[in-house]
């Protein structure tokens, strides 16, 4: 990976922890049990990483998705179905271990919203392989969240 995919990289990594650390608080006013927020927050982060091309968006798209995922868990959490136990420091771990192979996809495709065309020429392949390494992305995304999950994201990514 180069340095300003690495720069972009670590970039994103520092707002998913800034995500976490809002959804949490926000959280804490929320539910009438604050101790339910760090999970509630874990959840919500492994919903976006679930979809990973959310994160090629700011603003109101990106904060539309988050409000969506916490405001059903919010609603569960009240309704006397907290979120199952999760930690963050786990879910940071497994986001900072992604191999090097995968980080480039990550941020030419779902933070860059690049095309197809656009990732063969960053990777120097054809088009079979950088569609068969994003389909690859994608599902190591969802391998990365495997139990942090309430639902089952669409195959889009």
């Amino acid at each position: 990976m180069d340095r300003t995919a690495d720069a972009e990289f670590a970039e994103w990594v520092q707002r998913l922890r800034s995500t976490y650390r809002a959804v949490a608080f926000t959280c804490q006013h929320r539910l009438s049990e604050p101790a339910h927020a760090g999970p509630l927050a874990v959840r919500v982060v492994a919903g976006l990483l679930a979809r990973p091309t959310v994160f090629r968006y700011f603003g109101l798209p990106f904060s539309g998705r988050i409000a969506s995922l916490a405001e059903n868990l919010i609603a569960d959490a009240e309704a006397g179905n907290p979120p199952a136990p999760a930690d963050w420091s786990a879910l940071e771990d497994r986001v900072l271990s992604i191999p090097d192979h995968h980080r480039s996809v990550l941020v030419s495709v779902c933070l860059n919203g690049d095309d197809i065309d656009t990732l063969a020429a960053k990777l120097a392949c054809g088009t079979d392989e950088a569609t068969r390494r994003r389909t690859a992305l994608v599902g190591y995304m969802r391998d990365v969240v495997a139990g942090n999950l309430t639902s089952t994201p669409d195959e889009e990514g």
